[in-house]
């Protein structure tokens, strides 16, 4: 090859890397303003909580450590996309989340316990399926079948999700569990959600419940102590006491 076509191919090749560059760079994004709202255990403690902020991002899922002190995040995504948002208490606990669509014009997003129940769960959904989900119809199904996220049955949810078959048949109702009294310390726990009663123990044992699976949390600032209740998906439960983490 002469030194003149070398050139040209070279100069070729620039242009077509140049032009690839200046359309990733040019992809449109978003800003969004998260905001993370009082977590229950920090009303009754006066101590703040970190979190971990996860979001996605194209096929990625994105994290941030949140300080105690940091309320208010601005994070920047894809347009054109569903982004799922979620906050974890102390990294582990149940999220406050959200989810934007492109039908959402507003910056600033708040995230809620309820929906966070449903899009902790999708953030380990393929992206291929999430990316175009109108959450916002998703919710009112749900909403039209429970005030409580966390009593829609996710197996059959998440199932006809990935098998793109989702429909109002898709949200169903899950049945609660009959929780008999156990024994605990006695004293004052409260619930991590904020819609869920505290605890109140007295001559060692909590009273009967109706809960749906999951695991449930409650903190005793006195003894400053969270008692941890485990339901399975046969009714049965499992509990047990671990230091505060705050």
């Amino acid at each position: 090859m002469n030194e003149k076509r070398k050139r040209t191919v070279l100069l070729v090749a620039a242009v077509i890397l140049a032009v690839l560059a200046s359309c990733s760079v040019a992809r449109p994004e978003r800003a969004l303003d998260i905001v993370i709202p009082t977590h229950p255990w920090e009303t009754v403690s006066g101590k703040k909580l970190w979190y971990t902020l996860k979001w996605t991002s194209g096929d990625d899922v994105r994290s941030v450590y949140v300080t105690p002190e940091e309320r208010n995040i601005t994070i920047y995504v894809p347009a054109g996309e569903t982004v799922l948002v979620a906050a974890f208490p102390l990294g582990e606990m149940s999220p406050f989340g959200a989810a934007v669509t492109p039908l959402d014009n507003g910056r600033e997003v708040v995230l809620t316990q309820n929906d966070g129940v449903v899009v902790g769960e999708l953030l380990d959904i393929d992206r291929m399926v999430t990316s175009r989900l109108n959450y916002g119809l998703v919710s009112q199904e749900m909403k039209r079948r429970s005030n409580d996220f966390r009593c829609i049955d996710k197996v059959v949810f998440l199932r006809d999700l990935q098998n793109g078959v989702l429909s109002g048949e898709s949200v169903r109702p899950v049945a609660l569990f009959g929780v008999d009294s156990f024994a605990a310390p006695n004293g004052i726990w409260t619930s991590e959600f904020i819609s869920d009663p505290g605890l109140f123990v007295t001559d060692g044992l909590t009273a009967p419940m109706q809960l749906p699976e999951g695991v449930f949390r409650y903190l005793n600032t006195e003894m400053d102590r969270v008692l941890v209740l485990i339901v399975d998906s046969a009714g049965s439960t499992y509990s047990y006491l671990r230091q505060n983490l705050m």
